[in-house]
């Protein structure tokens, strides 16, 4: 009989932790991107900042996941939650001293971003060490809808404390958000002696060197590695650069931005909930559907002044988004052999967020020197024809549509 997910206890415990700092990640973003764009209203900026936080995990994300693959997963999660929550506390000490202008910005935004993107790598190679391998499609969708509902609630949060506390005590709560995942991390009883003694016959650079090639080897994981990168760039620029659009296009201010971040965010969970009940087999055409339809909300997006429908197409745009990040993991997390998934499921990460990163950079370039409506459709009509290309060839090996036996 299939073990059900809400009997895997060390995944309960770790959930637990992660409800409290994902609702940090989006407290933490918005407050970021809203003070970025008060003291610039430069879409520019507002673009290099989001490259700074997310593009980090192209280039070092690769290089944690030859570390993960070496070392104790659960004490480096520790280590990198601490240092997250104390990078939250000492910028709310610096803007309470009023010392944070735009360059102190972008440098605690990079610093932000290698942790995160240190402990992504940790995160995506640790959670198939707390459910089983049957449970693994289930458990990447619970965690999309729990990064969702943080996405749906930490903006309001946010909105709310920079409105009537100010920003310095926005990052102060972002701080104590890490402080019940670092517990629940000390709690989790792991395994790792065997995955550790195999990793250290291995040398570092080797280690690098053999994950991309297990990766481009694998028509499949490549195919989607491919996917992921067109969803982050084309599909999701747009939401890193949502501060500018929302006075820009619309003229409002902060509640506005928590609006259109919470229909991001309901979008998103709506997504997670519906892909928690599909089979592998059913992933690959709602990946493809989704990956071209974010084109089509782009185009769409530039013709419209309405903000009620703007809600609705940042929410489409979202789910779409969803739909690609929780379908290429799932996927990938059961194609990939252990001993190379941290590399393998780092190299995913880098991708994805870097892929955003790089989105909203462009998005944010263009937008300033050319305008919204030529770039948002230019790039949706590269979203879908490079989507159309790149998902037409995937194929799923035979056992991947096959019903498991209870």
């Amino acid at each position: 009989m299939q073990r059900s997910i809400f009997t895997e206890r060390n995944y309960l415990t770790y959930l637990c932790g992660s409800i409290f700092s994902t609702q940090g990640i989006w407290i933490q973003r918005m407050t970021l991107g809203w003070m970025m764009w008060d003291q610039t209203h430069s879409e520019s900026w507002l673009g290099m900042l989001a490259f700074l936080m997310f593009f980090p995990s192209v280039i070092i994300g690769p290089l944690f996941g030859v570390m993960v693959d070496r070392i104790n997963r659960r004490q480096a999660a520790v280590v990198t939650s601490i240092i997250l929550g104390l990078l939250s506390l000492l910028l709310s000490l610096l803007i309470w001293q009023q010392l944070a202008d735009e360059m102190m910005l972008l440098f605690f935004a990079l610093g932000i971003g290698i942790a995160n993107s240190a402990y992504q790598s940790i995160r995506l190679s640790l959670v198939p060490e707390l459910v089983s391998a049957v449970n693994m499609p289930k458990a990447v969708a619970i965690n999309a809808i729990l990064y969702n509902t943080s996405r749906f609630i930490g903006p309001v949060i946010a909105g709310l404390l920079i409105k009537y506390q100010g920003n310095a005590v926005a990052f102060a709560v972002v701080a104590a958000c890490y402080i019940p995942l670092i517990i629940v991390l000390l709690l989790l009883k792991l395994d790792e002696s065997q995955r550790t003694a195999e990793a250290k016959q291995f040398t570092f650079f080797m280690d690098i060197k053999a994950g991309l090639n297990y990766a481009l080897r694998s028509d499949l994981i490549l195919r989607l590695l491919m996917l992921i990168a067109v969803s982050a760039m084309f599909g999701r620029g747009l939401l890193e650069i949502l501060p500018a659009a929302v006075d820009v296009l619309y003229g409002r201010g902060v509640e506005a931005l928590a609006w259109m971040n919470s229909a991001a965010g309901i979008g998103a969970i709506i997504a997670g909930l519906l892909l928690s009940s599909f089979s592998a087999g059913r992933l690959l055409p709602a990946m493809r559907i989704a990956v071209i339809s974010s084109g089509l909300l782009l185009v769409v997006f530039s013709y419209t002044r309405s903000f009620e429908l703007g809600l609705v197409i940042i929410g489409g745009l979202s789910f779409c988004a969803t739909v690609c990040g929780v379908g290429t993991q799932s996927l990938i997390q059961v194609s990939v052999t252990s001993a190379f998934r941290g590399r393998v499921m780092s190299l995913w990460g880098a991708i994805n967020i870097g892929g955003g990163a790089l989105g909203g950079l462009l998005f944010g370039v263009f937008t300033e020197s050319v305008g919204y409506p030529f770039t948002l459709i230019t790039m949706g009509l590269i979203c879908v024809v490079i989507a159309y290309v790149a998902t037409r060839r995937i194929r799923l090996p035979v056992t991947f549509n096959q019903p498991k036996c209870d």
